[in-house]
């Protein structure tokens, strides 16, 4: 679910369909009411001074044997990134980028910022850059402080895992592109002239 409400007393929550060109309203009939939602889908509340949970250990009642998958360890990925479920900062490239050497400007941009490397699917399915950078319906959804789409069009499966950023800046060569009419500013340019010109004024004034 990508939103929730209470509308006459039941739950009723938000998803895409038709592969996210459509948002659906989804109204739960039967108790216990529940429902999923994605990470990031809602902002973090503010912390309560004094207040604490009780962890309550259950019984799954559950065999080891019967589960059929073990946890043998965990290995630590892309050491050095800034992650991408927790940046404040994201720069993020899509299909404007041309080929996977077009996110090295991209790079350099969130590199002087702090901040995480993000893409588009189309990005992703062209080999470009790994799935891991994926943001959208897809991939993983953000809710940044500061989200910079260079080259992203700005489909609605995208804007579904990042449309709750606080402050979006769109750069597009594409005057009508959709992404324009989510965003809080808007940068008509080349992304190849205008990140690396952001990137060097970023980098003056940061020192």
């Amino acid at each position: 679910m990508l939103d929730l409400s209470i509308k006459n007393g039941r739950l009723v929550g938000v998803r895409p369909v038709f592969s996210g060109s459509i948002l659906a309203d989804v109204v739960s009939k039967t108790d216990p009411q529940l429902a999923s939602v994605r990470g990031r889908a809602f902002p973090m509340p503010d912390a309560v001074a004094g207040r604490s949970g009780e962890v309550v250990k259950v019984d799954a009642g559950v065999s080891e044997a019967a589960v059929g998958m073990t946890v043998t360890g965990f290995e630590e990925v892309g050491g050095g990134e800034v992650n991408l479920n927790d940046a404040k900062i994201v720069v993020a490239g899509g299909r404007g980028v041309k080929g996977p050497e077009g996110f090295a400007p991209i790079k350099a941009l969130a590199d002087a910022l702090g901040a995480a490397v993000g893409a588009s699917r189309a990005a992703v399915d062209a080999g470009w850059i790994q799935y891991k950078y994926q943001v959208g319906q897809t991939g993983k959804t953000v809710r940044p402080d500061l989200y910079i789409a260079c080259g992203i069009s700005g489909a609605i499966q995208h804007l579904a895992g990042m449309g709750s950023s606080k402050v979006i800046v769109a750069i597009n060569k594409d005057a009508e592109a959709p992404i324009f009419q989510v965003a809080n500013y808007g940068i008509i340019g080349d992304l190849f002239t205008v990140v690396p010109a952001l990137t060097a004024e970023v980098k003056k004034r940061l020192g």
